[in-house]
């Protein structure tokens, strides 16, 4: 396997290429992205469809709601992603595993979510408050992502940085199989085809590979998103994760858990094969130009 070195440049270009597709997948699908948060975290907003939401959000609220808490989002969003593929191809690295199968994908993408939800989930609660910004008390008195840490942390207890947690580490299952199916998808692609993954087949089978985890763990999204808002009417502040369940199921149904899934899908989807497709540009790119360390994957 050669050199397993955790601190590799090979690991550092695969971290850094998922970090730039991430980002740049966000920014293209930003709008969607407000979307579906808008649907999941406000109980009263009826699901019409993803166009016909952002519609109604524009001629409410005007055009750029769309893009409200933007720059947390990117941040957050590249900042995961980097931590994601660096554990991931670390992990890999470090292990020495010489050949590659759907389990030991799996093995490696759950341990890789673990780290990632563990050291960034502080970032994604302040930026699920942002995304309501100027719409509650709450989320208008943070000027930014390390304001908002700085005062959740001041105001409700460093703890409060890590709510949702819980269904977010129930919720690696979603990147491990995103993760899982796109390698597998990929090994299945060159062997049929003799060719290496890249443009539009990096699209495509990213794309594939997320819709399949978007629609097995939905639910799961719906839950995290109000566990990390933190407020939630007729419930306790930070309430426990079978709370949420059993409102939602009281309220709306088994169908409240799948609200805003079609804004989400079109979203995931859509950034996913972006950033997929970024991904593997940017990573053959650099090797191409600068040379890998490791000639074999890793």
């Amino acid at each position: 396997m050669g050199d397993t070195s955790l601190l590799s440049y090979d690991t550092l270009v695969l971290a850094a290429s998922g970090a730039v597709g991430s980002m740049t997948a966000s920014c293209i699908t930003m709008p969607l992205t407000t979307t579906f948060t808008r649907l999941q975290l406000e109980d009263q907003r009826k699901s019409k469809g993803p166009i016909s939401t952002m519609l109604e959000l524009v001629r409410d609220e005007g055009f750029l709601t769309l893009f409200r808490g933007s720059q947390s989002t990117i941040l957050s969003v590249s900042i995961s992603n980097f931590v994601y593929f660096y554990s991931f191809h670390g992990l890999k690295r470090v292990t020495g595993v010489a050949s590659q199968t759907a389990l030991k994908d799996l093995l490696f993408a759950c341990t890789a979510g673990c780290i990632n939800v563990l050291l960034t989930n502080p970032l994604w609660v302040v930026n699920s408050r942002l995304k309501m910004a100027g719409l509650s008390k709450d989320a208008a008195k943070y000027r930014g992502l390390f304001d908002g840490l700085m005062k959740i942390a001041l105001q409700e207890g460093v703890g409060s940085l890590w709510n949702g947690t819980k269904a977010s580490l129930m919720l690696v299952s979603n990147p491990a199989i995103k993760f899982t199916f796109y390698e597998l998808f990929k090994r299945h692609y060159s062997k049929a085809t003799g060719k290496a993954v890249g443009g539009y087949s990096a699209f495509l089978l990213g794309a594939a590979a997320t819709a399949v985890a978007t629609i097995l763990t939905y639910p799961l999204q719906i839950v995290q998103a109000k566990a990390r808002h933190g407020k939630i009417a007729d419930l306790e502040a930070n309430p426990k994760l079978q709370q949420i369940v059993a409102k939602i199921l009281r309220e709306n149904g088994i169908s409240g858990l799948f609200k805003g899934l079609d804004s989400k899908l079109m979203q995931s989807v859509l950034a996913s094969g972006f950033m997929f497709l970024t991904y593997e540009k940017i990573s053959a790119a650099v090797f191409s130009a600068l040379g890998s360390k490791k000639l074999q994957k890793c």
